[in-house]
C-alpha cells in the first residue's frame, strides 16, 4: 500500500508531466522557425507572409483567437515590400485585435498615412526644371 506522501508525490509529478505538454494560449502557425529563415535569407519573407496569412484565416474561420502581434507581423512584411496600403489595414487589424497595442500601432499607422500623404503630394507636384534635367 503507497503511502500518502507516495501518493501526493506521484500526482504532482503526473501534474509537472502534463503541465509541459500542454500546447499553449495561442497558435502561432510556425512563425517563429519562418521569421528566423527569413532573417537569414531575405528571399523568405514572401512565403513567411503567405503562410502567415493562412495561419490567421484558419484561426478565424475556426473561431479561434489570432496570437498577439501576428497581424502587426504580417503588417510588417507588407511595409518592408514597400506596400504600405496592405500594411496599414493589418495594423488596423492588430490594434482592434489587441487594444493593449494601441498606442503604439496607432502611432505607426499615423506615420504611414503621413508618409502615404507625402508621397501622394510629391506625385502631383509638378517636376522643377533641375529635377526634370536629373
Amino acid at each position: 500500500m503507497l503511502t500518502l506522501i507516495q501518493r501526493s508525490l506521484a500526482v504532482a509529478a503526473t501534474f509537472a508531466l502534463a503541465g509541459c505538454a500542454t500546447n499553449g494560449l495561442y497558435q502561432w502557425g510556425g512563425y517563429e522557425d519562418g521569421l528566423y529563415a527569413a532573417y537569414k535569407d531575405a528571399t523568405k519573407a514572401e512565403a513567411l507572409r503567405l503562410k502567415l496569412e493562412a495561419h490567421i484565416q484558419a484561426m478565424e474561420q475556426a473561431g479561434q483567437k489570432v496570437a498577439p502581434g501576428l497581424y502587426a507581423e504580417v503588417g510588417t512584411l507588407y511595409l518592408q515590400a514597400g506596400r504600405r496600403q496592405q500594411a496599414i489595414g493589418w495594423y488596423q487589424r492588430e490594434r482592434q485585435a489587441w487594444p493593449e497595442s494601441q498606442q503604439f500601432i496607432a502611432a505607426t499607422i499615423q506615420n504611414l498615412e503621413r508618409l502615404e500623404a507625402q508621397a501622394a503630394a510629391d506625385k502631383s507636384r509638378p517636376m522643377t526644371a533641375q529635377e526634370a534635367a536629373q
